[in-house]
């Protein structure tokens, strides 16, 4: 997906008041410039929540959560950055344009366009599925054999794709989309030798359409079910569901059904259920529950299961075929789920049975009676690796606890671990005491498995950022930060006077600082320096959110930019001194690196004295 344009993002926020933005989640109260309100993050009785519309930033006490309009969106609608400013874009109904990178103009047109005709197909097919006389008989179908409303169809866009070969590329001909943009939309095969419309091949005939969404709820992808009206000569006929092939805007393994539904439920129902297909989820979701979600038509992968992971779910409810089949697929799928670290709660349908039929005929009863059976990842383990319950040999149990050790080794979680044991311990009569012993020296095992170099490597990168973190100076970062923010007319001199040695890059407040004053540093106008260019992570936002919602009255900022500026250089040159010292404690007397040491530590102690002079003017 090709990235948002600087500029747009910048010129959306800009637009906005983030009071707009706020109030369809928090109730807000004006008090003088800013707005206060309950906290959406946490339940609390007093307002903590404040918004400061003239700075553009939102502050949560209760929690310490803070940003602008993309961070605010980002945590109250579980989106990622760009999602985020996708949503505002759409909202607000503000368009945004994307930066070409990698892609030429022509193709981000034709993502545009894709778009553009999903939505155009989307309501067309619906159209058709409701009112055309060739699906008079699919929406009997549709109500009789399926037990749909027409109600739910409505809701939901359900359509019907015409076996007239030439219905869809005539529409779509008048609304003047380019070929090359239809043949990039998935719903024609493939021609390239095409040069006008009514040579393409729709994809689709003869098959009830159901939408596929991205998490802004977007038209990406069709799902085509099988029926009596699809041609023969449909090159998928025999197949009963057919998905959109893999596009500019659909990728099947980074997408799940629903999810764009499912997320605005969370709050009160914090776990998925995860069924099979997508009839399943609509029945789901037309009974009330409403967080089910579907894999496009194949095992669930590694990508939907780190997406799952972004919405912190208590668990995932995995509705199981009551067939071998079913839990084959489902121990296919066990080492991701402990490699991302979801917590999966299996319910075993009655054999030949589905989700749709059950819940169609046994209602929301029937689930919380499968609920009752529920069980969890050990117990599926245990059953295939020890089909003889506590009667297995010592050899396979040893056997089945090495593999079990293998996928816990994945869980970051030492309690997660633990219950886990306790589970293999009490269902397969082994001892937790021995459990213990050998899963602790299978650990062992793994680490000495894995590189020394690699692991040293990764401790010379994450030890000093760890150290900086705590370092006194980030407090003094974080001052000379507010400063240059809140009185810009003295920031070409900081950038000027300032030694780059006394920020510490490392860190969060002091990377910000230095990215802020080398921008002093190179304008000749400071009124064009803008701050949302230097933002790069929300860990950002969130520091200006700390900085632009403190309210400090300072009398002299000139004199507390000079005491920052002197402490920074102090505490460098004081660090440098010490390094220093300790070498010369390790050098003898008589080496002549001993007289140059000795040097440098003097010439330190005279720079710490001039140190009283440092200051802007």
């Amino acid at each position: 997906m090709p990235s948002i344009s600087k500029q747009s993002i910048e010129t959306l926020k800009a637009q906005l008041n983030l009071v707009d933005v706020v109030m369809p989640y928090v109730q807000l109260k004006q008090s003088g410039r800013s707005w206060s309100g309950l906290s959406p993050f946490t339940q609390e009785k007093t307002p903590s929540f404040y918004v400061h519309p003239d700075k553009g930033f939102f502050k949560c006490f209760s929690t310490g959560e803070g940003g602008d309009c993309y961070s605010f969106i980002m945590k109250v609608e579980n989106l990622e950055f760009y999602e985020a400013v996708e949503f505002l874009s759409q909202k607000f109904n503000i368009p945004i344009q994307y930066d070409k990178g990698n892609q030429s103009p022509k193709e981000l047109s034709l993502r545009k366009q894709a778009l553009e005709i999903h939505s155009f197909a989307t309501e067309w097919f619906h159209k058709y599925f409701m009112q055309s006389k060739e699906a008079e008989p699919v929406r009997l179908y549709w109500q009789n054999q399926r037990r749909f409303s027409l109600d739910v169809a409505k809701e939901y866009n359900i359509g019907y794709a015409p076996t007239n070969p030439k219905a869809l590329s005539l529409a779509l001909e008048k609304k003047q989309f380019s070929i090359e943009a239809l043949k990039a939309s998935g719903l024609f095969f493939t021609n390239e030798r095409a040069r006008q419309i009514d040579q393409l091949k729709p994809r689709f005939r003869g098959r009830l359409m159901i939408p596929i969404r991205d998490i802004n709820a977007r038209v990406i992808a069709f799902t085509a079910r099988q029926l009596e009206q699809t041609p023969d000569d449909d090159p998928s006929q025999k197949a009963k569901y057919v998905n959109s092939p893999e596009t500019l805007l659909f990728h099947k393994s980074k997408i799940l059904f629903g999810m764009e539904h499912a997320r605005k439920y969370l709050k009160t129902t914090p776990y998925f259920i995860l069924v099979e297909g997508q009839l399943d989820a609509i029945r789901c979701w037309s009974l009330g529950l409403n967080t089910a979600i579907a894999p496009q038509g194949t095992a669930i992968t590694e990508e939907q299961l780190l997406l799952l992971r972004r919405y912190e779910p208590s668990k995932i409810e995995c509705l199981l075929d009551g067939d071998s089949a079913g839990k084959k697929a489902a121990l296919r799928t066990l080492p991701l789920t402990f490699k991302v670290g979801l917590e999966f709660s299996y319910l075993t349908l009655p054999e030949k049975s589905d989700p749709d039929d059950l819940l169609c005929t046994k209602g929301i009863e029937a689930l919380e009676q499968l609920r009752t059976h529920a069980f969890g990842p050990i117990q599926l383990l245990l059953e295939t690796l020890l089909p003889k319950g506590s009667a297995a040999s010592t050899q396979e149990k040893i056997k089945a606890s090495k593999h079990i050790f293998e996928l816990l080794n994945h869980l970051k979680s030492e309690i997660a671990q633990e219950d886990y044991l306790q589970e293999v311990s009490k269902n397969a009569q082994i001892s937790m005491q021995s459990l213990i012993k050998d899963f602790s020296e299978f650990k062992k095992l793994k680490a000495r498995q894995t590189s020394y170099q690699k692991n040293n490597a990764v401790a010379l990168v994450e030890t000093p950022a760890k150290t900086v973190e705590k370092s006194p100076m980030t407090q003094t970062h974080w001052e000379l930060l507010y400063l240059a923010l809140n009185f810009p007319e003295y920031g070409k001199q900081i950038a000027y006077t300032i030694d780059s040695d006394s920020i510490h890059k490392m860190s969060l407040t002091g990377k910000f600082l230095s990215k802020l004053l080398a921008e002093f540093y190179e304008t000749t106008n400071i009124d064009t320096i803008d701050t949302e260019t230097l933002i790069e992570t929300n860990e950002e936002r969130q520091l200006l959110a700390d900085i632009h919602t403190k309210e400090l009255h300072i009398d002299d900022p000139i004199k507390l930019i000079n005491e920052c500026l002197r402490t920074l250089k102090k505490y460098t040159l004081n660090q440098k001194k010490t390094l220093l010292t300790q070498k010369i404690q390790q050098t003898d007397s008589n080496d002549v690196k001993f007289i140059e040491l000795m040097k440098k530590v003097k010439q330190i102690n005279q720079e710490l004295i001039e140190t009283q002079n440092l200051a802007i003017q």
